[in-house]
């Protein structure tokens, strides 16, 4: 038990050392990845907002007929923004996680670099557009007449679940991807899944008996839940204290299972990229 317990321990442990760097190279992560574009990392702002566009028009016009409100007061397309916005950090982490090791294997294979840190920077580097998402967001709900309340304090809450629970599970996902490119194609396929899974453009108010309770054991719906309680619900995450409980739970398996296979595999990454 103990020895299981050492192994998250050296990663956060050689996380907390490296902490400037790993900052600094998010920033050049981000840099990098927009870089070429006329609008630059516009563009991580521009996508997701055109993409909320098409499914809005798809559903509200084109499936609902322009059927009004689905909670209450709110207009529908603020009850898919606040939805929409967390899943998009979590497709895109979830890929940009997987892919950590494969992507930037001149830091493993060149160099002396703390491992572990990868992942943390790219998950890093998307949470800085996460958080301008979520301010845009906030300023939208404003114009529309709905003005931040008390309860917009516990997205600092959501903030710091979504980003430990991304990077925790990059731990084992980038080292499988090490591993065997096949595994990071059925991430890719099982992160088109769990869109259509999940209850971000549709509500679990329509789903009824096991099947509900099936659907809530889906961690990534924690984060889906808690943003629409900040933004619609004006619930604080403490008030249902059995399903954060469980997201806890969940998280700690993660913790473990990762350390384990990252320090089990980690020796031999440089050898296999």
């Amino acid at each position: 038990m103990i020895s299981l317990l050492k192994n998250p321990w050296r990663i956060i442990s050689e996380n907390i050392k490296n902490t400037g760097r790993t900052i600094e190279m998010s920033i050049k992560e981000l840099q990098k990845k927009y870089s070429g574009a006329a609008l630059g990392v516009v563009w991580a702002i521009v996508k997701p907002m055109l993409f909320i566009s098409v499914y809005w028009f798809a559903i509200e016009v084109g499936i609902r007929g322009g059927g009004g409100t689905t909670k209450g007061e709110y207009p529908f397309i603020l009850w898919l923004i606040c939805g929409i916005i967390p899943w998009f950090y979590i497709s895109e982490t979830l890929i940009y996680g997987g892919t950590s090791y494969r992507h930037n294997k001149h830091l493993i294979t060149k160099m002396v670099y703390p491992i572990s840190t990868i992942p943390t920077f790219r998950m890093l580097s998307q949470l800085y557009v996460h958080i301008t998402m979520f301010v845009i967001v906030a300023l939208i709900f404003l114009f529309s007449g709905y003005p931040p309340d008390i309860y917009y304090l516990q997205i600092v809450y959501y903030l710091f679940c979504i980003f430990i629970f991304m990077t925790v599970l990059s731990w084992t996902t980038a080292a499988l991807v090490v591993i065997s490119r096949d595994f990071e194609h059925l991430l890719k396929s099982i992160t088109q899944m769990l869109f259509w899974l999940t209850p971000i453009i549709w509500s679990l108010d329509n789903v009824k008996g096991p099947l509900k309770y099936l659907i809530m054991m889906n961690p990534f719906y924690y984060f889906i839940k808690g943003y629409r309680d900040v933004f619609i619900n004006k619930v604080w995450f403490f008030e249902n204290m059995k399903y954060t409980a469980y997201f806890w739970l969940v998280l700690l398996i993660l913790i473990l299972l990762g350390g384990y296979i990252h320090n089990k595999l980690k020796d031999e990454f440089a050898d296999i990229l």
